[in-house]
């Protein structure tokens, strides 16, 4: 596929965003953007092992399960190798099975463009540094077309009066197709022809953007907001396809009717999106979690553990616990009070302060336990969780008078009645914002954790430690092999 002389801007935006994603080099990020590559790349790892216990994560590998190959991919939870094609499916699945992977507003992106550096860089053998260079070129271009893409929410009226409504249609996950088949091109030594023909091809095979259904219906399921496995599968199906020769449409992403132009609630707007490449990163606004959830519920449980750990006080002690948050708390999904499935427990938001004082943040929350246990539905009877109107005219500040292409503070506030008083407090950001980083302890323990639910203790801090020097380690197949480990029997939530 050639470029277009007389292409639109919007065109030639998209192929600078491109070129700069293959031709950039570890030595062109700043120290603190190549940590942030590692740490992605621990919590992907960690949170897909902790994934193969999920409904979810169980069925992704059952499909990998069907189509071995020898040597193959190393997929959590399988003992043999795997086809790449397959692989890629599963990973996107297992990072994403928990909601436990890191958040790069206004979207998930690890998910949908981790696997593609994983399983290219395993099965070329690319040193670790090489692998780490693909994780930041996928996340940084998804980011930056996510965050032009328009939002969630859709605000207007004056700042002293905003006026907010949720769109019907919401489409920046599917960006994440484009980060992924970068980063694949990339690894697998291709250049802007590759590149081009491959993202003509992924744009045909793109999924509808289906994720505002997902907030609008009471019970969530394994698909979620949309299926990152399917999504990186689909760029890895468009980026073979593009080396063997297939023809791509250059205008199939931005030219007229094109993905980016026809999904959702309208074109993306690319003024000015590359003119601080390798400058501003996006990639430093990921939010790496603490717990398990949709992230809107984070500065809220924050709130609630430092509640636990100030007062002292016993959960049997708590009468009420009021939460008050961005409005968008009230969707169906976030609302929902029937939790009986992993995934209700993950979207569920006050399903994770009735848990929270029982269970330590990881796999252990959506278990079978944990939803059985009478403890946590008695606590979970008593939470009450509401839309804040106060919260609107802040995200009209970030959204309109900032000009922030999403939403990064999220004003909550908690309220704990007891009958010895009542205690309140309100925060803007949750730890693991950028402002508030997770310490390299707190990043060890959650992959340890996550990882115990298939390797012993011993096992994961050997892979923890590999995965901290991957920048040294001079090819990915050896660090693959120490998942080929099977679930521990009767390790299912």
């Amino acid at each position: 596929m050639t470029r277009s002389k007389g292409g639109s801007r919007s065109l030639e935006i998209l192929h600078e965003l491109v070129d700069w994603g293959l031709t950039a080099r570890w030595s062109d990020f700043p120290r603190e953007v190549q940590a942030l590559a590692r740490d992605l790349t621990l919590d992907c790892v960690g949170c897909a092992l902790g994934g193969v216990v999920t409904t979810k994560g169980q069925a992704a590998l059952a499909a990998a399960r069907d189509h071995p190959r020898s040597p193959g991919i190393s997929v959590p939870g399988l003992r043999r190798g795997a086809e790449p094609w397959s692989a890629v499916l599963a990973w996107g699945e297992l990072v994403n099975a928990l909601e436990f992977d890191a958040d790069l507003t206004p979207c998930h992106v690890s998910p949908f463009v981790f696997p593609a550096s994983w399983v290219s860089g395993e099965q070329a053998d690319r040193p670790g540094q090489s692998v780490l260079e693909s994780v930041v070129i996928g996340h940084e271009v998804t980011a930056r077309l996510a965050g032009r893409m328009p939002g969630l929410r859709s605000l207007s009226g004056t700042a002293r009066h905003p006026r907010y409504r949720f769109r019907q249609r919401w489409s920046a996950y599917n960006t994440g197709i484009v980060g992924s088949v970068v980063s694949q091109v990339r690894l697998q030594g291709g250049g802007p022809r590759e590149a081009h023909r491959s993202l003509g091809i992924a744009a045909g095979l793109c999924p509808v953007p289906l994720s505002s259904r997902f907030f609008l219906t009471p019970r969530p399921t394994d698909g979620k907001y949309g299926l990152p496995g399917g999504v990186s599968l689909a760029a890895r199906v468009s980026v073979d396809l593009a080396f063997a020769g297939y023809g791509g449409d250059e205008a199939a992403l931005l030219g007229p009717n094109g993905l980016l132009t026809i999904l959702g609630n309208g074109p993306a707007d690319l003024t000015g999106l590359t003119k601080d490449l390798g400058e501003t990163w996006r990639i430093r606004d990921s939010v790496f979690k603490r717990f398990p959830t949709g992230g809107v519920g984070h500065v809220g449980l924050d709130l609630f553990e430092r509640f636990l750990r100030e007062t002292g006080t016993s959960p049997e002690e708590i009468e009420e616990v009021r939460v008050t948050s961005d409005p968008i708390v009230e969707v169906p999904v976030l609302a929902n009070r029937t939790v009986t499935t992993g995934p209700d427990a993950q979207f569920s938001l006050a399903w994770g302060f009735a848990v929270l004082p029982y269970y330590p943040p990881g796999p252990a929350w959506q278990s079978t336990a944990a939803r059985e246990d009478a403890r946590v539905r008695r606590l979970f009877s008593k939470v009450k969780v509401r839309g804040d109107p106060e919260v609107v005219r802040d995200l009209y500040r970030q959204l309109v008078t900032e000009h922030l292409p999403y939403v990064r503070r999220r004003p909550t506030s908690v309220e704990v009645r007891t009958r010895h008083g009542t205690w309140r407090r309100s925060e803007d950001l949750a730890e693991g914002y950028p402002e508030r980083p997770l310490s390299p302890k707190d990043l060890r323990e959650k992959f340890l954790t996550n990882a115990g639910v298939l390797l012993p203790p011993a096992e994961a801090r050997n892979l923890y430690s590999r995965l901290v020097d991957l920048g040294s380690s001079r090819g990915l197949g050896a660090v693959g092999k120490l998942l080929r480990v099977p679930p521990r029997l009767g390790a299912r939530l």
